[in-house]
């Protein structure tokens, strides 16, 4: 479908003669500006500026109001956990445009702190709420203000790190963190090319600014893992395009990594191919040697389309969604515990309702809160099985034994 949006009255279609133009003039005159994918709904958007470019922009939450077919659609907050952050730990300024997210990690050790505090939320029984944002729940957050959870049978192929990174730098742009604007707090490597080295690493060092100026500050790396090496009782994360940077883990750190992300590590192992990535999102500081200390950490496995997965069974869900040209949304847990039920894919090929595709999960009972999720119906919903098949593109609902 052509994506047409509606200015003072009158309808423009997106990339046609004169869309920019309108966009301009509507920015500086601030005329609301709203999609036209539904006809008699008013969907307002926002017009914001990435890399120079004016962008129209879904208000937060507001995904699920919009046709499926339109590139402003977004899975519906209540099918993830974006349900519980939302307006919490995630608060959007509809005035501004900018979102507040508060998180409950430190981003500074102060001065009587010389070693690096341990893991603050590795422990299974420690209840997460949607007042605060654990790395893991920053680190989703910001994967889906990227739409790295979107796919499209045309993105095949076409990402990598580039625009990956590119994504999320336009997704910080937005964002403050403790009263400060996030895009000065959240360093994502460069994509590393031999013939700029020097511009790159220069670069690099303005980016770090902030712990090159103070022991005590601390800033995020977003990165992909390219290996582990353990010396003595220490462990040291190698990201990729970042080789020589040094950052490590002391042992007592090392020993909580290492049993905390068991079962992600396992999953990364186990992609014999190695077409699979491992991002890792932390706080760090750096050291007067110059290593960095990795403090609190999150860990995420990606396809090799960078579409986060949690298990083998999702993994297999996600590929077979990819392999048949699908298009659907992935959704995230953000600050949700494993045991509670969220929809693993949000199909967007139904028809006029979006399909949620949920994992049967022996291991989770189908109490009240799979009973609630898949009650709701703003959306049709799918219970499938490994090795079953997806609900037909284009037909109303649900299709199959697998239909809830």
């Amino acid at each position: 479908m052509k994506q047409r949006y509606r200015i003072d009255g009158r309808f423009v279609v997106a990339d046609e003669e004169g869309f920019n133009q309108a966009l301009a003039k509507a920015q500086a005159s601030k005329t609301p500006v709203f999609c036209g994918c539904r006809n008699g709904v008013d969907l307002r958007l926002y017009i914001s500026k990435r890399f120079g470019k004016l962008v129209l922009s879904r208000w937060p939450g507001s995904g699920g109001n919009h046709a499926t077919g339109c590139d402003h659609f977004d899975a519906p907050d209540f099918l993830s956990g974006m349900g519980q952050v939302r307006g919490a730990a995630v608060v959007d300024d509809e005035m501004t445009g900018e979102t507040s997210l508060k998180v409950n990690f430190p981003m500074s050790r102060g001065p009587a702190r010389a070693a690096p505090s341990a893991l603050t939320n590795d422990k299974p029984s420690v209840k997460s709420t949607g007042y605060k944002l654990s790395m893991r729940g920053l680190l989703h957050v910001l994967w889906d203000r990227a739409e790295l959870t979107h796919w499209h049978p045309k993105m095949a192929d076409k990402r990598n790190w580039y625009v990956v990174r590119r994504a999320l730098l336009e997704a910080v742009e937005q964002c403050r963190m403790k009263t400060l604007p996030l895009a000065g707090l959240i360093f994502v490597p460069e994509s590393f090319r031999e013939d700029d080295k020097a511009e790159i690493v220069k670069r690099r060092t303005m980016a770090l600014e902030r712990v090159r100026r103070s022991r005590e500050e601390m800033m995020i790396v977003i990165a992909e893992v390219k290996e582990r090496k353990a010396f003595e009782d220490r462990l040291r994360i190698v990201f990729k395009h970042v080789g020589d940077m040094r950052f490590v883990l002391d042992p007592d750190m090392a020993k909580r990594f290492n049993k905390r992300f068991e079962g992600d590590l396992n999953l990364w192992a186990s992609d014999d191919r190695r077409e699979s990535h491992l991002i890792l999102a932390g706080s760090f500081c750096r050291r007067p040697e110059g290593t960095y200390d990795l403090i609190e950490v999150a860990l995420m496995p990606v396809t090799r389309h960078w579409l986060p997965y949690e298990s083998s069974e999702e993994l297999e869900l996600i590929e077979k969604a990819v392999r048949e040209k699908r298009r659907f949304v992935k959704g995230l847990r953000v600050n949700l515990e494993r045991s509670v039920p969220i929809a693993s894919l949000v199909l967007k090929d139904m028809g006029e309702r979006a399909v949620a595709v949920h994992i049967h999960d022996e291991k989770i009972e189908a109490g009240e809160a799979l009973a609630a999720l898949l009650d709701e119906q703003s959306v049709d919903h799918y219970l499938w099985w490994e090795g079953e098949d997806l609900p037909k593109r284009g037909e109303r609902g649900p299709q199959g034994a697998g239909s809830a």
